[in-house]
C-alpha cells in the first residue's frame, strides 16, 4: 500500500508547484500586458497639471506650422480646414486617440511620429483637448 500512498504524495506535489507557478506569473502577465507609452505618459502629465499659456502657444505654433489646420476645424488654432473631421465640439476624441492619430495617421491623414517628438506630439494632444470647443 505504500505505492498508492507515494503516487498520492507526488500528485500533490506536482498540484502545489503548479499552483505556485501560477499564482508568481499573474503579477509578471500585469506587468508585461500593460506596457508603458511615454508618449502617452507625457500628455496624461500634462493633461492633469494644464497647460502653461507659453506651452499653449507653443502647441498652437505646432499645430499651425505642421499644417494641422489645413485640414482641421480648430477655431482657437486659427484652423477652419474641411478635409479631416473638425475638432471642435467633437467629443468622441480622447487624448489617447489624439495621440495615436497624430503618430500613426489613418486614411488622408499622414503620421508625424518620427518627424514630429513624442514631447510635441503629446502637447499638441493636450493643447487641442484643452481648447476644443
Amino acid at each position: 500500500m505504500g505505492g498508492i500512498s507515494e503516487v498520492a504524495g507526488k500528485w500533490m506535489k506536482t498540484r502545489l508547484v503548479a499552483l505556485g507557478a501560477a499564482a508568481l506569473s499573474v503579477p509578471m502577465v500585469g506587468a508585461l500586458a500593460a506596457p508603458v507609452d511615454p508618449t502617452q505618459q507625457l500628455a496624461e502629465e500634462a493633461a492633469a497639471a494644464g497647460l502653461t499659456d507659453e506651452q499653449k502657444a507653443e502647441a498652437k505654433d505646432l499645430f499651425g506650422s505642421w499644417s494641422c489646420s489645413t485640414c482641421h476645424a480648430l477655431s482657437e488654432a486659427g484652423g477652419y480646414g474641411h478635409i479631416g473631421p473638425s475638432l471642435d465640439g467633437n467629443d468622441a476624441m480622447d487624448e489617447a486617440f489624439i495621440i495615436s492619430r497624430i503618430a500613426n495617421g489613418q486614411g488622408a491623414m499622414p503620421g508625424f511620429g518620427g518627424q514630429m517628438s513624442d514631447e510635441e506630439i503629446a502637447l499638441v494632444a493636450t493643447y487641442i483637448m484643452e481648447v476644443k470647443k
